[in-house]
């Protein structure tokens, strides 16, 4: 068979923190090139693996250049995102000729020289391959969309998901996009809504969020309809806007794009209040139910220091309230600690070590723990997930130890790690199911996976570089008013009222 339809892929990805202490730096990318993402992605079910069973489904052959990801942190270096776009911008022009561009992006991005890395990365290829090549990006839930990505690129798709368990359709629905673009079926036109409001809360299997994307499942079976995508947004970058973007596409449109995108708008408005954080605790509440439970796995969510949203992963605040309060049977998953994992495997495993755990890096987070503990685990920290979030792919603690200390296992981790998986503690010798209590440093990824096993789901209300009590948080850039900072953005019933003011 002759395959005439090269379609060309790759993409940037980072969700940066710009109140993180950590800068982003190349070194600390993940980059595959070429031929390997194919041979990478193989037998997961990601973002990536949709690109290529969704080329494959329409017989086009996928073309890969580079992909590039790292785990959420500080501001990216201007050196690192120059390095990145041109071996993306090379990789494009050297896989001429080809009909069609689709770009995997996050959307929450921010170096030293953008505040929106995504502007200048579509801006790029948009120049390059000119401005009739069907161009379509794909991207992350908590997207801070901007006019110029919206007006720059033909068809925008983000997740629908929160936890994000629909990379893989969302690929899948891209390239048929794409064929709808090359073949001239589809004229894409667009709406673009950002109602004046951050929202908190927003796991898409709950009201208020769930209301609004079961609204916007329905609009995407009206005739006419093509994609529709709510973001969150990103709330822990000192941006002009990080916060709920609407983008409706329709079939040569606009006035179905704008009427839908308006009805969406309003919805969202009408829900603020809802989003607001609502039965978080005080870690000292929370370490009182876990003793009252009669069975677990009780889940303390540690919420304001969460790796996945740029957190340091090196807090010590709950780690410290469950060893004072004598809690035994319980795991914490992680502190990142490269010194104390290197102490611990020098140690060796069955052999005791005292080391000071955690802190290191500021008092927000909370101070170093002396602890004594025996060395249960050395690992290279890589399993396979098998939970929800992109399962078949592989995660990597880097070099990761457990660590007993007074009946409370801790995963010490020389690389920041979520553990959205149980397939993490299963590949450390530690079954989740078996412990009373679980402490994970998350806030909603993680519950897609601990949510069926737990008995309770407790969210601590603790401090950190996630934490959200965002009036404690030092934007200088972030546009005013906006709900919920500030109090005048409450009574207004109308979103015409308050883009007026």
């Amino acid at each position: 068979m002759v395959i005439d339809t090269r379609i060309v892929f790759g993409g940037i990805s980072d969700e940066t923190n710009s109140f993180s202490p950590y800068p982003t730096e190349l070194k600390d990318f993940t980059v595959i090139r070429g031929e390997e993402i194919l041979k990478r992605f193989k037998g997961s079910r990601d973002q990536i693996t949709g690109i290529i069973d969704g080329c494959s489904e329409h017989g086009y052959e996928p073309i890969p250049t580079i992909y590039a990801e790292c785990s959420p942190s500080g501001t990216i270096t201007k050196e690192a995102l120059d390095t990145l776009v041109r071996e993306l911008l090379k990789g494009i022009k050297d896989a001429h000729p080809f009909d069609g561009v689709v770009l995997i992006l996050h959307g929450a991005g921010v170096s030293e020289s953008h505040d929106h890395i995504e502007d200048h990365i579509v801006s790029e290829v948009r120049n390059l391959v000119g401005d009739k090549m069907p161009l379509i990006a794909t991207f992350d839930f908590h997207s801070n969309y901007t006019k110029i990505m919206v007006d720059i690129v033909d068809v925008l798709i983000g997740y629908d998901t929160h936890p994000h368990v629909d990379g893989y359709e969302r690929s899948l629905e891209a390239i048929r996009v794409m064929k709808r673009l090359i073949d001239g079926s589809l004229k894409p036109t667009k709406a673009f809504r950002q109602p004046p409001m951050i929202p908190l809360r927003t796991n898409t299997n709950y009201h208020p969020m769930k209301t609004i994307m079961d609204r916007v499942h329905e609009m995407e079976t009206i005739d006419g309809v093509e994609t529709i995508t709510v973001a969150q947004g990103f709330c822990f970058s000192d941006i002009e806007f990080p916060g709920m973007s609407i983008i409706v596409t329709t079939n040569d449109n606009q006035e179905l794009a704008e009427k839908y995108a308006d009805e969406l708008c309003d919805l969202s408005w009408s829900l603020r209040r809802d989003f607001l954080l609502k039965g978080y605790v005080s870690v000292k509440e929370g370490i009182k139910r876990v003793k009252l439970a009669k069975e677990g796995p009780i889940v303390l969510a540690d919420t304001g220091d969460v790796v996945g949203g740029g957190g340091t992963s090196k807090g010590t605040i709950v780690l410290k309230a469950l060893l004072e309060a004598g809690i035994e049977n319980g795991v914490l998953s992680t502190i990142h600690d490269p010194e104390a994992v290197t102490k611990a495997i020098e140690a060796g495993v069955g052999n005791e070590v005292t080391l000071n755990l955690g802190g290191k890096i500021d008092k927000i987070h909370g101070e170093p723990i002396k602890v004594t503990g025996l060395v249960k685990i050395v690992s290279d920290g890589k399993y396979i997930r098998k939970g929800p979030m992109e399962p078949g792919g592989e995660s990597d603690m880097g070099r990761t130890v457990v660590l007993r200390v007074s009946g409370i296992d801790i995963i010490v981790t020389s690389e920041r790690h979520y553990m959205t998986d149980l397939e993490g503690y299963r590949s450390l010798g530690i079954e989740p199911t078996d412990k009373k209590v679980i402490v994970i440093k998350g806030e909603t990824h993680f519950t897609a996976s601990h949510g069926p096993i737990a008995k309770d789901v407790i969210f601590l209300d603790t401090p950190g570089l996630n934490t959200g009590r965002l009036a404690s948080m030092p934007f200088k850039k972030l546009r005013r008013p906006i709900f919920p900072l500030d109090v005048e953005m409450l009574g207004i019933t109308e979103l015409k009222t308050a883009e007026a003011e």
